[in-house]
């Protein structure tokens, strides 16, 4: 919030005059001087800043997280001790017994306070910690036999008894603990340990050395009933414990199109072969396949037959016609047009795309919009401004739009749309009738009113009509008749129909 100007005025006690002490004697002013001058403090101290009431268009200041204290609503903190290291971060003492967790803004209790391992066995004295806000763990000694045991909250010796003593083919004395419920024992030989209990060892003795193609103590165990060989050739197969190899005999020598001896195996019964030009392997049915054997370029849209060049046993490439391109995931030739873009453009019409270069494409558009190569868009028709509400006598929001630069607008009653002129005229055929005029001999009369019976493309001169077209200024009287319409009542003997400038 920005500060507030202070202003104190001192009035006189009869409230008519003040005194404004200088370095000479005192002076006296008039009151209303003095309230004009505190006013311009005032006035001047707010335009550079000051303000004597909040901003609403300024968010509110960030607040102190402290104010008002929020340790004298929590449970087990001390009032008024709140501290603040930022304006979302802050803490709380806590009593004794309790610390400040700063995660749920509570103090909780400290289970360390007083020392439990002090009292607990085995454990060690001043080695407390608290994982969670609602356990402790206290360090064990020595740490070679003792386990901390979060459940009894005590320090265990799984060993404590000799588990071992008395188990089948476990060796007594054995033991070596793992966790505070956890152990192993040493066992007799051809056993091993696993879970809780000595069982049979697999490779005692070594099946290794009676399996073919297996090197000889080269057993390894997973568990009772599971063991590996190293192979001298070939892959170790689980199922059947032998060691194979898919490529003896060589299988490529029989595949078709497949590089005799070029076999690398992949596992006990997977191999791969290279294959002859052209050609690729297929893992799934190993076999060498021609992806472009079926000619695929011929049978699509686009692609240029006999193009086929092939990627991968059952991947393949087209070369395309002009303005297309080939696209991997398809497989096909895609141009410009092949997702219409006509269809999402405004104006556009659906489906009239057509490709005009590489990436370039047209559009029909909707009557009185033009396609614009620039901008590949229909571009706006002779209405876009609205012509209609600057032609004299027309009618404003009535634009029609007639092919792709013209256009025609709604009349004043009486008056009508003349396409040649872009304007509202006095006589539906006013143009058609003064062209029934022959102006270079004037030895025609003209017709007595406007109509459709007289010919011409002669561009009019209009000139010679007022802006209102409420007269003619020229040689040709215009008369309103009895239904309100405009006539031309012409007679070209005495004199040219047409004023030419």
């Amino acid at each position: 919030m920005r500060p507030k100007p202070i202003v104190f005025c001192f009035l006189s006690g009869n409230r008519s005059r003040t005194t404004l002490a200088h370095e000479g004697a005192p002076m006296e002013r008039r009151l209303p001087f003095t309230l004009f001058f505190l006013l311009g403090l005032c006035i001047g101290g707010w335009l550079v800043g000051c303000s004597t009431s909040e901003d609403p268009d300024r968010p509110p200041a960030p607040t102190d997280p402290c104010d008002p204290d929020p340790c004298d609503d929590i449970e087990n903190a001390v009032a008024d001790t709140c501290d603040s290291t930022s304006l979302t971060i802050w803490s709380c003492e806590c009593e004794e017994g309790y610390f400040w967790h700063l995660g749920t803004a509570t103090c909780p209790k400290d289970l360390c306070d007083p020392d439990p391992c002090d009292d607990i066995e085995n454990a060690e004295a001043g080695s407390c910690e608290m994982p969670t806000i609602t356990s402790y763990t206290c360090d064990c000694f020595p740490p070679a036999l003792f386990f901390w045991d979060e459940i009894t909250e005590t320090c265990e010796n799984p060993c404590a008894d000799d588990p071992c003593d008395g188990k089948e083919h476990a060796i007594a004395g054995s033991c070596d603990g793992l966790s505070a419920d956890e152990f192993r024992c040493d066992c007799d030989t051809g056993y091993m340990w696993y879970g809780a209990a000595c069982e049979v060892d697999p490779c005692v003795p070594d099946p290794c050395d009676e399996i073919d193609g297996a090197v000889d103590g080269s057993c390894e165990r997973n568990d009772p009933s599971a063991f590996t060989c190293e192979c001298e050739n070939g892959f170790w197969e689980e199922i059947f414990k032998t060691c194979e190899d898919p490529c003896d005999p060589d299988p490529c020598a029989w595949i078709e199109n497949a590089v005799d001896g070029s076999c690398v195996g992949s596992g006990p019964f997977t191999f791969t072969c290279d294959c002859n030009d052209d050609y690729f392997w297929e893992e799934i049915g190993e076999t060498c396949e021609d992806p472009c054997a079926l000619n695929p370029c011929d049978d699509i849209d686009y692609a240029i037959e006999g193009s086929c060049t092939g990627v991968s046993a059952d991947q393949f490439t087209c070369d395309c016609e002009t303005w297309f391109a080939w696209d991997e995931e398809t497989e096909t030739c895609v141009g410009p047009c092949d997702q219409d873009p006509c269809e999402e453009k405004e104006h556009a019409v659906p489906g009239t795309c057509e490709v005009v270069g590489e990436e370039e494409f047209t559009c029909e558009c909707d009557l009185g919009f033009s396609w614009d190569p620039d901008t590949d868009s229909c571009t706006a028709n002779a209405c876009e401004q609205d012509p209609c509400g600057d032609s004299t006598n027309s009618i404003p929001g009535t634009c029609e739009p007639v092919g792709e630069d013209d256009f025609t607008c709604e009349c004043r009653p009486g008056l009508s749309w003349d396409r040649v002129s872009s304007r509202c005229t006095s006589c539906e055929n006013f143009r058609l009738c003064l062209l029934g005029c022959n102006p270079f001999f004037n030895l025609y009369p003209c017709a007595d009113s406007c109509s459709d019976e007289f010919d011409g493309d002669c561009e009019c001169d209009f000139a010679f009509q007022d802006p209102e077209y409420r007269n003619c200024q020229n040689q040709c009287n215009v008369t309103l008749d009895q239904v309100e319409r405009w006539e031309c009542e012409v007679d070209c003997l005495f004199g040219p129909c047409l004023l030419i400038e």
